[in-house]
């Protein structure tokens, strides 16, 4: 039953971590896009920066919830995986 459950919570976290992967190729290919485009059209006038700047401020919330969780994806866990892994060492 343990495993089950320790299944469930590492599938939560890979899930969430697949996703934050996921809106990083799509924020920097729709960018590359828009900053093509704006340049193509208008190389004097920038506009590109500011959907840039919002989602790139969603993505820096988006990344801040899924590593900073404390359900095991978080840097503390990975710290203190790391840890054991010195310390288990002969």
């Amino acid at each position: 039953m343990q495993n089950e459950e320790q299944l469930t919570e590492v599938t939560k976290v890979v899930e969430a971590k697949l996703g934050l992967y996921v809106h990083v190729a799509v924020y920097l290919l729709v960018n590359a896009g828009l900053i093509a485009v704006n340049l193509a059209t208008d190389p004097e006038h920038f506009w590109f920066q500011w959907p840039l700047i919002g989602w790139g401020a969603g993505l820096v919330l988006h990344a801040a919830i899924v590593l900073g969780s404390t359900k095991g994806g978080s840097i503390k866990a990975w710290m203190i995986a790391r840890e054991l892994k010195k310390r288990a060492r002969p």
